[in-house]
């Protein structure tokens, strides 16, 4: 049996181990099993929480088709709130390290539930390599891309993953399965892409659907929100400070200088044994 704890932020779930429960397990394996909705506990992703020797904590990320990912912003807002609770970690403040880099945290405001945690997401990359894209240019910024004979507007960075943004007048499920899935497995992207629709409602509030590659539609996605807040201020003349309103919420995104600081809740949903066989 496996201790475990099941968490969400803004409608993104997520299964949360310690390193120390999986020894010998695979742990792409186990998280294909964790987070199938039908015969598992169900969730968008595995987080497991591990020592670091270069910040406070490691968060290592599962998506639910138990692929590695580099980062996911709500899922280190719930990984937070699991490391305080445990008191893993003694300060408001802190740093996690994950594979897009170290992260810095702080804990806002909690209760027993519910904790508001802001998140230094860092700077985007916009370089081809980086991406990764191929070529060796600079931006991939409102280029026209072809999806089954349709053109499309899209932008491409890396913000903690590779992020595809196309903004449009109206988003809706439908349009962001069709397109999603088209774009996530075109040829011009070697490690697939996430695919966000963003709507800007007005120079403070923008929507945004996201396709998470390994996932498909989701209620919410950090690093999403992040690049859209992003793109949405350097062509649309966006504040600095955007609410992203997403189907599990809002997100309170704020550009400082080159970098983004990510505000949300992580909420406590469950906790028990996973029998795992």
């Amino acid at each position: 049996m496996l201790r475990f704890e099941k968490y969400q932020g803004t409608g993104n779930d997520f299964v949360i181990f310690e390193m120390s429960e999986l020894d010998g397990l695979q742990h792409s394996l186990l998280a294909q099993k964790v987070c199938n909705r039908r015969f598992g506990i169900g969730a968008d992703g595995m987080i497991v929480v591990a020592p670091s020797k270069v910040a406070t904590m490691q968060m290592i990320f599962y998506n639910a088709d138990g692929s590695i990912a580099t980062m996911c912003g709500n899922g280190i807002r719930c990984f937070a709130k699991y490391a305080t609770d445990h008191e893993l970690v003694k300060t408001k403040v802190f740093t996690v390290e994950t594979l897009a880099g170290i992260l810095t945290l702080e804990i806002i405001e909690s209760d027993d539930l519910t904790s508001l945690v802001r998140v230094n997401m860092g700077s985007a990359i916009y370089q081809h390599e980086s991406v990764p894209l191929p070529g060796d240019g600079d931006k991939f910024i409102n280029q026209m891309l072809e999806v089954d004979g349709v053109p499309y507007t899209v932008s491409s960075l890396f913000m903690g993953t590779i992020h595809t943004v196309l903004f449009m007048d109206n988003i809706d499920e439908e349009a962001a399965a069709r397109i999603g899935a088209a774009i996530e497995h075109h040829p011009l992207y070697p490690n697939k892409t996430n695919v966000n629709l963003c709507k800007v409602v007005d120079s403070k509030n923008i929507d945004v659907l996201t396709w998470e590659k390994g996932v498909g539609i989701t209620l919410a996605c950090g690093t999403g929100s992040a690049a859209c807040a992003l793109l949405s201020q350097d062509l649309y003349d966006c504040e600095t400070s955007v609410t992203v309103h997403v189907k599990g919420g809002n997100l309170l995104m704020e550009r400082v200088g080159e970098e983004i600081y990510m505000t949300g809740p992580a909420t406590l949903i469950c906790k028990g044994q996973y029998l795992y066989n």
